[in-house]
């Protein structure tokens, strides 16, 4: 059943004892989603706990330190920024059908859980979040505001992404009345890099594939690529690769291919408009919204790289 945000709210307030799901390959949208609403919860005298079927980035785990770590049995399960059951990962398994609600904004989702809030137009699921807090008169604090804003500000690009609405910077302002450190959190989320990370955008750039005229720009990240720099770069510092082809001069559909397994590849699409990354991505069971996507193909290397490009080049040539 598709809700509102006063149902959410209702929810949220006649129920307890809620273990709140991250997707797989977390990132700051998703924790910061599920540490905020935790640490709501909290507050308002609940218990309240996240998880996530993969580590925290270690420039995230400062949102893991925001909520009481609690243990209790779980009585009512919500999922968060997560689109479709198969993003929960190994969480899937245990929790995917006994979710009761899931709070998201991706404008190509699945109903899985008994009662769904979809905002599509939010530009990030922590919006929703705020939304809640505000419906339910909720005690934030500082922590709970860094946990929003953090989610608001990676969704978006720092603000940058065409996702980004007045609404997006009025509930950002009103996060930023809250006691945290703003300018630490922008540094440490989008300009501290490691040594490790710049040479692996060395690496990158210099195996980046361009295609039509150079407007496709394609980067594979392969298990012999990864294993090079491990131990030197996180996780997030490849999750932060996505939006690297795109920022090329020229360039309209720029994919980052990861390798996840020997015959497994996570796709990460970026468009410029009027190129719909979701459409693109749906075409392999995939989705997201209009300028960022993803999905998932099976095969080698070879494989995916030939049912890609076709479809890639189809959407461009579609649109001139």
């Amino acid at each position: 059943m598709i809700i509102d945000v006063k149902k959410a709210a209702e929810i949220l307030r006649e129920n307890d004892d809620f273990l709140i799901l991250s997707h797989a390959n977390p990132d700051g949208d998703t924790l910061g989603c599920a540490y905020g609403l935790c640490g709501i919860l909290q507050k308002m005298g609940k218990r309240a706990r996240a998880v996530c079927a993969d580590a925290v980035s270690p420039r995230m785990e400062f949102l893991r330190d925001t909520v009481v770590q609690q243990n209790f049995e779980p009585k009512t399960i919500v999922s968060v920024d997560v689109a479709d059951r198969k993003l929960l990962g190994d969480l899937d398994a245990q929790y995917g059908d006994k979710i009761m609600l899931a709070i998201d904004h991706h404008e190509s989702r699945q109903l899985f859980a008994q009662y769904t809030l979809v905002e599509q137009n939010a530009a990030a699921a922590c919006e929703l979040i705020y939304k809640i807090a505000v419906e339910l008169d909720a005690p934030v604090d500082g922590d709970i505001a860094s946990c929003l804003y953090t989610g608001i500000a990676t969704d978006t690009g720092c603000f940058k992404y065409s996702n980004t609405t007045p609404e997006t910077h009025t509930i950002a302002a009103k996060l930023m009345e809250y006691d945290f450190d703003v300018s630490g959190i922008n540094y440490k989320l989008f300009d501290m890099k490691s040594k490790g990370r710049l040479e692996l955008e060395q690496a990158i750039l210099q195996n980046m594939e361009f295609f039509c005229d150079d407007r496709i720009a394609v980067v594979w990240l392969t298990s012999e690529l990864m294993e090079r720099f491990e131990g030197r770069v996180d996780s997030e510092d490849f999750n932060g690769l996505a939006s690297m082809p795109r920022q090329i001069e020229g360039v309209q559909l720029g994919a980052t291919v990861k390798q996840k397994g020997p015959t497994t590849f996570k796709v990460s699409v970026r468009t410029a408009e009027p190129i719909n990354a979701g459409s693109v991505c749906a075409l392999f069971g995939g989705g997201g919204h209009a300028r960022a996507a993803g999905c998932s193909i099976e095969g080698s290397i070879e494989f995916v790289r030939a049912k890609l490009l076709p479809v890639f080049e189809k959407a461009l040539k579609a649109n001139e």
